[in-house]
C-alpha cells in the first residue's frame, strides 16, 4: 500500500496486492474543497485489477442496488459513467443537512438535504466556524500518523526497520551508526545512533537544516541539546525560527517533529527510539532501519550497495569509521577486509583468504574488550599469487563463508596512532 499527500486538500492512495503487488490494485483519491456555492467531500475509488471472485459477488450485489436505493429515498438515473469507478461526493448546503451523489457503473444515485441530528461547525468556505486548540490539533495530527506512517524503532538491541523486519543490533561502543537518512541527493536529514561509553545508553543525533539536535536518555529522563546548548524541559516545546521543526515532550521521553524535512517524528525514551518518515520519503531512505519500500529481500543493503546475508554486518556496515584514535568522537574503531586466520585447500591448493565484506576492527594501538561473531564471505587466491588482494577486493566473489569477530569494544594504549 502505499499513500501520497499531493496538497493539503488532496491525497491519493493504492493498494496492491498478488504476486510483486502487480496483480490486483484499487486506488482511492480524496479531495475535499468547493462544490458549487457548499463545502464538500469527494471520494473516488479506481478499480484496476480486482480478483474474480470480488468482480462475481459484486455484480450480484449491483442487481439489489436500485431497489436498496429508492428505499433510502434516493433518485436514481442511468448514465454512462466509467465502469471500473465509483464516485461519492458530499456536499454541505447548510449546517444540518448534506447532499449526496453517488456515481456507479450504469446508474448515478443522489439524495438532496439529507437532514443531519447535528449541527456541524463548517462555514460555507469550509473553514471551521469553531476555534481548536493548536496544541490539541497537533496531537490529534500525531495521533493519525502514529498508526499511518512508516516507522523504524528499537526496544533494547532489538531493531524493526520501516519494512518491519527485525534483527538485533550489536552496538560499538562510542561509534555513530546511520539509522536513516535521506539517500537523494538533497540528503534533507540524517539521524545517527551510537551507544554512549559511560552509561551504554543510546544516543540519538539528528541533522537538518542549520540545526544539530541531540536527544539521549540521562537515568530515567530523556534530554535534548540544540547545537550543543542543552535545552531545559521546561523551555519545551522547541519550535525553529522556521517553524519547520518542533521538539515537544511526549510521554516518557522527547519527540522531534520535522515533516517539511522528510521526518514526520524522532521519539525517544529510556531503552526506545521510533523514527517515522514522511510518505513521500518512502523507498528514499537508507541505513539501519531500511528503504522503507517494502522490499524485505533487499533489507540488507550496505552504502555500498552490496547485499549482505549478515544482520550483524549489515547493522555494522552503517557505522561511521573513526580516522585515529584520538577522534573527537570517541570512537576507537574502523572497517576492513581481514584475513582468514586458518589454512584453506581450495581447488586442490592452499590457499590465503580476505573477506569481501568490510569487517568492524579496532584501530592501530587499541585492542577489543568486546566482540561479536559475523559470518561473511572471502574471495580466495594461492598462497603462491603476487596479486594484491586488498586491490578490488570488495568487488570479488565468494567462494567460500566463514566466521570471524567484529570487534564492538575496544579499549587504546597512550602511545596509540
Amino acid at each position: 500500500a502505499d499513500g501520497v499527500l499531493l496538497s493539503k486538500h488532496k491525497v491519493t492512495t493504492k493498494l496492491a496486492l498478488g504476486a510483486e503487488c502487480q496483480q490486483y490494485a484499487v486506488i482511492t483519491k480524496a479531495e475535499a474543497g468547493i462544490l458549487g456555492e457548499f463545502p464538500a467531500v469527494r471520494l473516488e475509488w479506481e478499480l484496476r485489477r480486482l480478483p474474480v471472485i470480488v468482480t462475481t459477488y459484486t455484480k450480484k450485489l449491483a442487481k439489489h442496488v436500485p431497489m436498496a436505493a429508492l428505499w433510502a429515498g434516493f433518485r436514481l438515473g442511468r448514465a454512462t459513467n466509467s465502469e471500473k469507478e465509483i464516485e461519492l461526493t458530499v456536499a454541505l448546503p447548510t449546517k444540518t443537512s448534506l447532499n449526496v451523489i453517488v456515481r456507479v457503473p450504469e446508474m448515478t444515485l443522489s439524495r438532496m438535504a439529507i437532514p443531519l441530528p447535528v449541527t456541524v461547525p463548517i462555514n460555507p468556505d469550509g473553514t471551521l466556524s469553531v476555534h481548536i486548540d493548536k496544541d490539541i490539533l497537533f496531537r490529534i495530527q500525531t495521533f493519525i500518523y502514529d498508526y499511518t506512517t512508516v516507522q523504524c524503532s528499537m526496544m533494547q538491541d532489538t531493531v524493526t526497520t520501516f519494512n518491519k523486519r527485525r534483527y538485533k543490533n550489536e552496538m560499538p561502543i562510542s561509534c555513530y551508526q546511520v539509522l536513516a537518512q535521506d539517500c537523494t541527493p538533497e540528503l534533507k536529514f540524517v539521524v545517527l545512533l551510537k551507544k554512549d561509553e559511560e552509561t551504554e545508553e543510546n544516543h540519538l543525533n539528528v541533522k537538518l537544516a542549520d540545526i544539530n539536535v541531540d536527544l539521549y536518555a540521562l537515568g530515567a529522563d530523556a534530554k535534548v541539546k540544540i547545537n550543543e546548548m542543552e535545552v531545559p524541559t521546561s523551555s519545551l516545546p522547541y519550535q525553529h525560527p522556521s517553524g519547520s521543526i518542533q521538539i515537544r515532550e511526549k510521554a516518557d521521553g522527547l519527540s522531534l517533529y520535522a515533516p517539511s524535512h522528510g521526518l514526520q517524528e524522532v521519539y525517544i525514551a529510556n531503552g526506545l527510539w521510533k523514527i517515522q518518515v514522511a510518505d513521500w520519503m518512502k523507498g528514499q531512505t537508507c541505513g539501519l532501519c531500511g528503504k522503507a519500500d517494502g522490499e524485505t529481500r533487499q533489507e540488507y543493503t550496505t552504502p555500498s550497495g552490496y547485499l549482505t546475508k549478515s544482520s550483524v554486518n549489515f547493522a555494522h556496515s552503517w557505522v561511521l569509521p573513526a580516522e585515529s584514535c584520538r577522534d573527537a568522537s570517541q570512537c576507537r574503531m574502523k572497517l576492513e577486509s581481514v584475513k582468514l586466520e586458518k589454512q584453506v585447500i581450495l581447488n586442490g591448493q592452499e590457499s590465503k583468504c580476505y573477506s569481501v565484506e568490510p569487517v568492524l576492527r579496532c584501530l592501530p594501538g587499541c585492542a577489543p574488550i568486546r566482540t561479536t561473531p559475523v559470518t561473511i564471505g572471502y574471495h580466495c587466491l594461492s598462497t603462491d599469487s603476487n596479486l594484491n588482494m586488498f586491490d578490488g577486493i570488495y568487488e570479488k566473489s565468494v567462494d567460500l563463508r566463514e566466521t570471524t569477530d567484529a570487534h564492538v569494544a575496544c579499549r587504546c594504549s597512550e602511545q596509540c596512532a
